[in-house]
Order: C-alpha cells, then sequence, then structure tokens
C-alpha cells in the first residue's frame, strides 16, 4: 500500500525511492520509471503517491535484499529463521507469503552476493531458489506487495547469514522428498540427516536445531524433541566413532535421490598437494643469528603464576574450592591487584574472559557479588569492566560447542579477540572445567593432541590460558592422559587439608585449599613451588598463605599469634619445643610473610 505515512516512513529509513513498471510485458515489469532512459533519483512525493508500485534503489539507500523466488514456496517456509527486519511479500491464493528480507549494509562492508542456483542466467530467472540483490532496486509497496514488517531494515553484515541462506536452499531441497507422515520412516530419515550434518558439515548446533525445529513443523511432526535430540547425539557420535554416523550421501542414497542444494553447506575439504607441505621448507636460523633475535620475553601478571603465553593446568576434586579460588584471581587480574603470594608488580589490569561451562550463572554472579564487597573493606576496587563472562545460560541454545572441535575453538578464539578490540589487551583465558568443555575420551591419548596443538597456538599469540579439570580416582594427577601434561607450563593441583596439616579455625566459615606444582616449567623447585595451604575467610572475603605446618610448628605459631614471645615458647624438656626448633619456625614463618618481626620478640 503506497500512502502519506508509508512514503514518510521509508523516507526516514533512507531509502532513496522510485516509481516501478507494472506491466505484462516481462521485459518492461518490475523496472524502474525512466523518463529520460536513465534511473531517476528525485521524485517528487506526489508522483511517487500517484506510483502503481514503489521501489527502493539498493545501493542508494545503503541496502540489500534477500529475494526468495521459489517458485514452489518451499524456502518460503524457513524465511523468518532470518533475523527479523523490514519485510516485504504477497499474496497466493488468498495467502499471504512472505517474500523480501531487507537489510542495512554496513559501512566499509563489501557484500559479496549469493545466489542459488549461482548462474541464475543459466538456470534461467524462474529456477532462481533465493538470490541477494545489491546493485538494483526492490519492490516495497503497490499494488502487489504487502508490507509485512514495517520497521527500519536491521543493519547485518551478510556474511553472518550466509550459512542460513545455504540451509534454506538444502532444506528446501530436502523438503521435497522428505518421508510422509505416518509411514514410519521418519525416525531414520532424520537419524541421517543428524548424521550428515554433523560429518559433512560446519553448521552450528543452534541453527541446525532451528532448522530441524522448523522442518518438523512443516511436516507436521510432534516428535520434535526427539528429532533435536539426535543432532547432539550424532555430534557426540561424531567424536567417538565417525565411521559410524551417517553422510549426505547415506541420506541421498536412502531417499533414493540426489541432494545438490546440499553442497552449498558441505565442509570445504582442502588437502595439501605434497609439493605444498614441502615447497617452503621449515622456517630456520644459525646459532649466532638464534642467539641475537629479540624473541619476546614473558609478560608476567601475577608474578610468576600467570604470565602470557602461558598454558596452565589447575585440578582438584569437586567441592575443593578450585573455581572460587580462580575466579577470585580472575577477579586480581582484571583489577590490578595481589593474590595470595603472586605480586602484580605493576599494578597493570588485564582483562579476563572466564568460561563456565558447568556452574550456573547465579552461582557466579553471587560469588562475584562476595568478591566485590570483600574488595571494598580492603578499600579496593573491582574492575568489572575488565571482566568478561561466557556461561551456558547467556548462549542462544544453553549450550557450549565441544572445544575438542573447530566450532568450539573459533568461538573462544573470536570472542577473545573481541574482547581485545573492546580493551586493547589480550585478555588471559580460563576454561572452566575441560570434562564440561569438550566431548571426549579423556583416557585416549589422541583425543588430547588436537586440543594441545590449539592450547599451543594459543600460548603463541601471547594469551594465558588456565584450564580447570579433575582427579583420576587416586586423585594424585589430573584425570586423562598424561599426554597434555608434556605441552602445559604449570600444573597445579588443588587438594583439601587433612587433620596432620589443616590449619586451626580462627572463625566460622573459611575454606581450606591445599597447593601443590606438579610441574612448573620456571621455577619448579624453587620458593615460588613449595607445597603451601591457602586460606579463604568467607566472613571478610580476604585470602592468607601459609606454609606447611607439622602439629607441633602450628602449636608454635598459635602460641606466637596469642601474644607468647620465643623465650616464653621455649621449653627444653617439651618435645619439639626446643629453642632451635622455635627458632626454625620463627623463620619460616618470616620468610612466607605471615609473621613480623615485633611478633616474635
Amino acid at each position: 500500500m503506497i500512502n502519506a505515512a508509508n512514503l514518510e516512513k521509508f523516507k526516514s529509513y533512507g531509502f532513496v525511492l522510485t516509481p516501478v513498471h507494472k506491466s505484462k510485458n516481462p521485459n518492461d515489469d518490475k523496472k524502474p520509471l525512466t523518463p529520460t532512459g536513465t534511473w531517476k533519483y528525485d521524485w517528487t512525493d506526489q508522483e511517487l503517491l500517484h506510483a502503481n508500485r514503489l521501489g527502493a534503489y539498493h545501493a542508494e539507500s545503503n541496502i540489500y535484499d534477500i529475494d526468495f523466488d521459489d517458485k514452489s514456496f518451499r524456502a518460503h517456509k524457513f524465511i523468518d529463521l532470518l533475523p527479523p527486519t523490514l519485510t516485504i511479500g504477497k499474496k497466493v491464493n488468498g495467502k499471504l507469503i512472505a517474500t523480501h528480507k531487507i537489510y542495512r549494509k554496513p559501512d566499509a562492508v563489501k557484500i559479496k552476493p549469493y545466489s542459488y542456483p549461482k548462474d541464475a542466467k543459466k538456470h534461467g530467472k524462474g529456477n532462481v531458489i533465493l538470490e541477494t540483490l545489491v546493485n538494483k532496486q526492490t519492490i516495497i509497496a503497490g499494488v502487489d506487495r504487502v508490507i509485512i514488517n514495517n520497521v527500519e531494515p536491521l543493519t547485518l553484515d551478510p556474511s553472518s547469514i550466509e550459512q542460513h541462506l545455504r540451509m534454506i536452499v538444502s532444506f528446501s531441497e530436502l523438503l521435497k522428498y522428505w518421508p510422509e507422515k505416518n509411514k514410519g520412516l521418519r525416525d531414520e530419515a532424520h537419524l541421517r540427516l543428524a548424521g550428515a550434518l554433523a560429518k559433512d558439515t560446519d553448521v552450528a548446533l543452534d541453527v541446525k536445531e532451528k532448522f530441524v525445529e522448523r522442518l518438523c513443523e512443516i511436516t507436521d511432526d510432534a516428535e520434535i524433541k526427539n528429532r533435536v535430540n539426535k543432532l547432539l547425539y550424532q555430534e557426540l557420535q561424531m567424536q567417538k566413532d565417525p565411521d559410524k554416523v551417517f553422510s549426505v550421501k547415506g541420506l541421498s542414497d536412502w531417499l533414493n535421490v540426489n541432494l545438490p542444494a546440499f553442497d552449498e553447506i558441505k565442509r570445504e575439504e582442502i588437502t595439501p598437494t605434497p609439493d605444498a607441505v614441502t615447497a617452503t621448507g621449515l622456517e630456520f636460523l644459525n646459532g649466532h643469528e638464534f642467539t641475537i633475535k629479540d624473541f619476546p620475553k614473558p609478560q608476567y601478571i601475577l608474578w610468576p603464576i600467570v604470565a602470557k603465553q602461558q598454558i596452565r593446568q589447575v585440578f582438584a576434586p569437586a567441592g575443593t574450592g578450585k573455581t572460587l579460588m580462580m575466579l577470585h584471581e580472575a577477579c586480581a587480574v582484571a583489577s590490578g591487584h595481589d593474590f595470595l603470594h603472586f605480586k602484580n608488580q605493576k599494578q597493570i589490569k588485564t582483562p579476563v574472559l572466564y568460561v563456565e561451562g558447568e556452574m550456573d550463572s547465579s552461582s557466579i554472579q553471587f560469588r562475584l557479588n562476595d568478591i566485590e564487597s570483600a574488595y571494598e573493606r580492603e578499600n579496593k576496587i573491582l574492575d568489572k569492566n575488565f571482566l568478561f563472562f561466557a556461561t551456558m545460560a547467556l548462549q542462544k541454545d544453553m549450550y557450549f560447542h565441544s572445544i575438542t572441535g573447530e566450532i568450539g575453538r573459533l568461538n573462544v578464539e573470536i570472542t577473545a579477540k573481541k574482547i581485545e578490540e573492546i580493551t586493547g589487551i589480550n585478555p588471559v583465558i580460563y576454561l572452566d572445567n575441560i570434562t564440561a568443555l569438550t566431548v571426549m575420551q579423556e583416557k585416549e591419548g589422541a583425543d588430547w593432541i588436537e586440543m594441545m596443538h590449539w592450547l599451543s597456538r594459543l600460548r603463541n599469540k601471547g594469551y594465558h590460558v588456565t584450564f580447570l579439570h579433575h582427579p583420576t580416582k587416586t586423585g594424585e594427577t589430573a584425570s586423562g592422559s598424561n599426554i597434555k601434561e608434556r605441552s602445559i607450563d604449570i600444573n597445579m593441583k588443588l587438594t583439601t587439608p587433612d587433620e596432620k596439616i589443616i590449619i586451626e579455625e580462627r572463625e566460622e566459615g573459611h575454606t581450606q585449599i591445599v597447593m601443590e606444582f606438579l610441574k612448573w616449567r620456571e621455577h619448579m623447585n624453587t620458593f615460588h613451588s613449595k607445597k603451601r595451604i591457602a586460606v579463604l575467610s568467607r566472613s571478610t572475603g580476604s585470602w592468607e598463605i601459609f606454609p606447611m605446618l607439622n602439629k607441633t610448628q602450628r602449636s608454635i605459631y598459635q602460641q606466637l599469634l596469642a601474644g607468647k614471645k620465643a623465650d616464653d615458647i621455649i621449653n627444653p624438656t617439651k618435645d619439639g619445643m626446643s629453642k632451635a626448633n622455635v627458632y626454625k619456625v620463627i623463620k619460616i614463618l618470616k620468610s612466607e610473610g605471615v609473621l613480623k618481626d615485633e611478633v616474635s620478640r
């Protein structure tokens, strides 16, 4: 409908408008009016209002149009899976059908048009399923057009929806051959479809789920949950045994049809030639060149436990407090503060990406608020602008793609890059925890190889990555193949202290964690790698760090805290209270920074 209100609205969108022909002659129909033989851009309102059709020029209006031309209208059934924007349609046999989605082109983005089939001229206009229009005009109102959603076009990079377009043409083709209801064939069809999508494509799980849900709705299939669950099942099966997963060929053979449109979403396989692999050789330097080359030096954030270009594993049994400790550490990193006895020497703030795959978001929120309260009591500031959390509740489908797969790994890298663009600094990455964020056989070394290669690549890009993990049944080592320990820089074990070494309670509500280092490339067997106990006061939110002390040594420490002097504690007749032992404990406590000089005098 062309009226003054719509005309004003279109102009407010920044559209450059034109009257458009409506003609029985197909060569003239849908062409802009050209009084002088060339396109005209300065029509008056009256001229536009009296037109049969109203069009908007693409380039001049800074828009592009996803045009659905499928004569069977199967593709149109998936059109609203594209992001909502200005939508134009028409009536077909009395039914309103959306045919055009119009988006605004982002500045400085060069649009690569998409069409299926790719060569529209070769196949003829009548055979085109859908295409991206960027250099012409789109009819947005008139006698045969209906404005379905009259909103300002959404600004959208067309590359972000190209996968959706490819899925639409693939599923519209599939719909043509899909088994009819009540023939007992759909369960097998969905299993093969899920297998084909897992095995032969890189389509994101949430996108696959949306399309399968829509397929079920179109075909009047009530078992939506069952069909969607097959997608995740096949993803998991791909990790375990790819040979048991159906391919696109397995789907098309079973349907007894060709599915050429599925080529649009198939994973591009790039097989390097032998020449490509060996053509350039390895990059190398001689010994002299190597020794004088200015390689990046370690950049410490928390000396010496957190540095750039570092991979750290932190493992502990459930309930030990590893997430709690790492959250406190992450807050210190982001805010430029010390943590425990680890020093932020230059008080530099470093952004943090914390990927939480297990704990619910509200629990993280609660702990973060506790940390902020503790900071306030200590007159410190928690910089929440440098803290970035990715939790399951924030994901569109409440699901993380496994970081053993390319999509999951890319999601982490893209997010880290976005944070770098926001802050100007590479973030420290925490992956909490490996079991929740991966799909793999932990005991199989092969399953760890690709992930450790990825982590090593992140390290070489300048990132620090800490991944949290669970122990074996014995608790002595981290779960899974020990092949991962070869690549990491720090292997940190956390446990709950037993009665022999526990620090006596001074208040209700505290957490004690034994910190042990099984590997530390730079500082193994040094002061830094000594086994210690970290104690968190739940009432104040403050942490203390203590050396490992036996029962007698703890007794000496408690007496010193109570105000006794060394001479008052020394008792040659009492086991462990000799002068030498008392002063040995005092020396240990002073070196660890838990005892001041005046306390011992």
